[in-house]
């Protein structure tokens, strides 16, 4: 992608990227938002971790 640049650490793994403001505000508007749908993600700000406390729930021991 032209604009796009990557910073890599001293045994070559990319550590994080840079991106121009204009290509971030396009994936800015795709990222997944789980307040734009109804039910139990509605409002939640850390999916994550409310998808793992959703899981714990329902782990059993049999």
């Amino acid at each position: 992608m032209e604009g796009v640049e990557y910073i890599y650490d001293e045994h070559g793994r990319i550590k994080g990227v840079i991106i121009p403001p204009e290509l971030w505000e396009k994936v800015k508007g795709e990222l997944f938002d789980p307040s734009r749908y109804r039910g139990i993600y509605k409002g939640k700000k850390d999916l994550e971790k409310s998808l793992r406390e959703l899981r714990e729930e329902w782990e059993r021991d049999f």
